[in-house]
């Protein structure tokens, strides 16, 4: 069995105090061993040769006795080598001497101890072809029988420990210290807080960064990441008080000890997010990076998990308010945790109970100024807590995956009425289902979607998949493969909020959509507003160039109408012409011609 050594301060003096045993018996008479001394002396040469450390035995003359196979990497060594050879291509630099020394000065300055013990020299470096750093452990033993003094040297290669120790507390990209060394930063901070002692968390996160890698790729990410990593660095430099961290690929904490003030926090925020963009910008990019962050305060949101949960819950909070935003935390990520866990167990339990209902928002054709479909809309007529709007249980549904189960749950309903209808004669309609990205990414999509379209005879009927913007930049390949499958299920394809993103015009030509959906950013109050007037303008020509139709969402007042019919938006959506309303008014609309044609 391969026999390692691993060498602290008691591991050499064990293995020198060894060698000094096993030199002795080796200059005694073979016919004073026993077999036993015999099997140990092997036993301990085999420790020697197995080593991962350098083994040198070193007589007064400067000459070397022994050597195991991991000294011979030093250099052309064997025995009866003067270490003179050695002294030539090896310089040993320690931390508390300005000149570098041979081999021969550490073994001299050990002798001149006049001792029997060891001798250690810690953080040695070696300046050689291979350079390493290392621990020097020097013993001395003399020789009963031939009454010599030998010295025994162990060099053990600090190169690997070193490596480790990188790999696990600092991050490998940016080189700043991890989560695992934050934690461990943390403890000790608070085990040594005394009755006033104060300190705080920030956490960042940068914005976006889902769009940003689809838009820009992952070495760019990489850039932005080092750049942001390099700027904490220049604000810790000099600053005893903070300490910086890179926890996960996107996301930084500055630590701030002794106490600190809410408008300093702020001010360091700012600060950092202001040299982001500034340095960004000066590398003539263009793209506007921004970060959130979330603040927890010791000893207010407890210790080391309290909190590092407190500070991400109040990242949380902030990045639903946008992009940019700061919040000093106040409720527990475990709070949240526990509320998210309850909200979506009553969604499994509505699911099942079908208190979800369908709403539907009517859509009219421009030039006949008819109705000729709907968008579907969720809501959520809870039988306790009353009607719950998509904001409040659509964030919490993508997370928790359940998102994929509401909108296998939407597509059931929109196709089981559509089949009714048919059946009872009603004219053919346009019925828009908004995707999410997670379920696109869903693996059995395609399969279920196949199932449910066998199930329901639609008839004429046309069903259309609308997808954001966002969604259809964050995993291109994959939104580009599923749309075509989808296509070849009969089913057509809208693109949602286009404007507001970063996809590019060649993405429209690339992926298979048939509608273009103005986002109603652009639409509101377009009459007031010259520059949204031209980008609706282009939007509509950029449509209409690829073969696309235009719809325009948001429309308001009457004025606005017109003016998107007569710029050539196709169809017309708003609360100008409804709200979203209940399926049964939804059907009555439907049924009674009348109410289905507009004048603009």
């Amino acid at each position: 069995m391969d026999t390692t050594i691993l060498i602290g301060s008691a591991g050499a003096a064990i293995l020198i105090g060894c060698l000094i045993i096993y030199m002795m018996m080796k200059n005694r008479k073979n016919k004073t061993r026993s077999p036993e001394l015999e099997d140990e002396l092997r036993s301990l040469q085999k420790a020697c040769r197995l080593s991962r450390d350098m083994v040198l035995v070193v007589d007064r003359n400067r000459r070397i006795r022994y050597l195991n196979e991991e000294a011979e990497k030093l250099g052309p060594l064997q025995t009866g080598t003067p270490l003179s050879l050695l002294d030539k291509t090896l310089q040993i630099r320690l931390p508390e001497k300005p000149e570098s020394l041979t081999l021969s000065e550490l073994i001299r300055e050990h002798r001149e101890k006049k001792s029997l013990g060891n001798s250690s020299f810690i953080d040695a470096r070696f300046g050689s072809d291979k350079d390493f750093s290392a621990r020097i452990d020097i013993g001395t033993y003399r020789s009963e029988r031939s009454r010599q003094h030998y010295d025994i040297v162990l060099i053990h290669d600090q190169s690997c420990e070193q490596k480790l120790h990188h790999l696990h507390h600092l991050h490998h990209l940016s080189g700043l210290p991890n989560l695992y060394q934050a934690s461990a930063d943390i403890t000790k901070i608070t085990a040594q807080a005394g009755k006033n002692s104060t300190f705080a968390l920030l956490m960042l996160e940068l914005d976006n960064s889902s769009y940003l890698r689809a838009v820009l790729g992952y070495a760019e990410i990489d850039k932005i990441i080092n750049l942001s990593a390099n700027i904490l660095r220049e604000l810790a430099s000099g600053n005893p008080r903070l300490s910086v961290y890179h926890l996960n690929y996107v996301n930084f904490m500055i630590l701030v000890r002794d106490e600190a003030k809410e408008d300093e926090l702020y001010s360091l925020f700012n600060t950092f997010q202001s040299r982001v963009q500034e340095r960004y910008q000066m590398l003539n990019k263009t793209q506007n990076l921004s970060f959130s962050g979330g603040i927890s305060l010791y000893p207010k949101h407890g210790t080391l998990y309290s909190l590092l949960n407190t500070a991400y819950g109040a990242l949380a909070k902030a990045q639903e308010r946008g992009t940019g935003h700061l919040i000093i935390g106040g409720e527990s990520f475990e709070a949240r945790i526990d509320e998210e866990i309850e909200l979506n167990n009553k969604i499994q339990k509505g699911l099942k109970n079908e208190e979800f209902k369908l709403y539907f928002q009517p859509l009219y054709d421009a030039i006949e100024q008819t109705l000729v479909g709907a968008e579907v809309l969720l809501r959520w007529e809870h039988p306790e807590e009353g009607m719950i709007f998509p904001d409040l249980f659509i964030p919490v549904a993508e997370r928790s995956g359940l998102i994929v189960d509401i909108g296998r749950y939407v597509i059931r309903k929109v196709l089981h009425h559509l089949s009714n209808w048919k059946s009872f004669g009603f004219p053919p309609l346009r019925m828009t289902v908004n995707l999410s990205l997670r379920e696109l990414e869903e693996p059995d999509f395609i399969t279920n979607l196949t199932e449910l379209l066998y199930r329901y005879d639609i008839g004429d009927n046309k069903l259309k998949f609308e997808i954001t913007e966002h969604a259809s930049m964050v995993n291109p390949e994959l939104t580009h493969r599923r749309l075509q499958e989808i296509r070849q299920l009969g089913i057509d394809i809208a693109l949602d909020d286009f404007g507001t993103g970063y996809s590019s015009f060649s993405y429209l030509a690339e992926f298979p959509i048939d509608t273009l959906k103005i986002d109603k950013g652009f639409v509101s109050g377009i009459g007031k507003n010259p520059d949204n007037e031209h980008i609706v303008e282009m939007i509509i020509k950029l449509g209409h160039s690829l073969g696309m139709t235009i719809v325009a969402e948001g429309i308001e007042t009457e004025k606005d109408a017109r003016l998107l019919a007569s710029m050539g938006a196709d169809l017309l959506q708003g609360y100008y012409f409804s709200r979203p309303i209940p399926k049964l008014e939804f059907q009555y609309l439907i049924t009674h011609p009348k109410f289905q044609s507009v004048t603009l």
